[in-house]
């Protein structure tokens, strides 16, 4: 069963195919920029390049818009084809590489329930600076799985890891992350 995230992304599929909408296109575009391109900075390591490659998926997307009625995991769909991109363009010649832990403006994103509401201007700083912490392979794992709701499975297939290591490197995660903030939420 898709998740909320992605009924709302399948509905906008639809629109784009069915009705060659621009406004859908930018609302998906608006929703999934930032997650993207946050993915193909860690696999290029070069902002623009990054920002390129996570435009270009949109690109790609107008143009095979008559294809996304068949897509049924969208988010996935979207990660796959940002990898796709950020991989071709590793198989170019090098160039030189950024790091990704240059970008401290990079954070978390929450979204606005009345739960997260609850949370300070403080604790988030401490969940970003424990986030920013990890080491790169556990801290992108973790941004894909709870930043952009992808399954273990998803994630394996995205990174082709095993599902077994997207796991350990989310008990990692969880363990390093609960012992760096300072305090608990109720």
């Amino acid at each position: 069963m898709p998740s909320p995230n992605d009924r709302d992304t399948l509905a906008l599929f639809r629109e784009l195919a069915v009705h060659d909408s621009e406004p859908a296109l930018w609302r998906l575009h608006s929703i999934y920029f930032s997650r993207l391109f946050a993915f193909t900075l860690s696999m290029v390591r070069v902002k623009e390049t990054a920002e390129e490659l996570a435009s270009d998926v949109f690109l790609d997307v107008w143009e095979k818009r008559h294809l996304l009625p068949g897509v049924t995991r969208p988010t996935a769909y979207l990660f796959v084809c940002a990898r796709n991109k950020a991989l071709r363009h590793l198989q170019r010649p090098a160039l030189p590489l950024e790091s990704f832990d240059d970008y401290t403006d990079l954070e978390c994103a929450l979204e606005r329930g009345p739960h997260e509401l609850l949370i300070s201007s403080e604790m988030l700083r401490f969940i970003n600076e424990a986030i920013r912490a990890l080491p790169p392979r556990c801290r992108l794992i973790f941004r894909l799985v709870k930043e952009n709701d992808l399954k273990y499975r998803e994630v394996a297939e995205l990174l082709s890891i095993s599902e077994k290591t997207v796991e350990a490197q989310m008990g990692i995660a969880f363990k390093k992350l609960s012992a760096s903030i300072p305090f608990k939420l109720a």
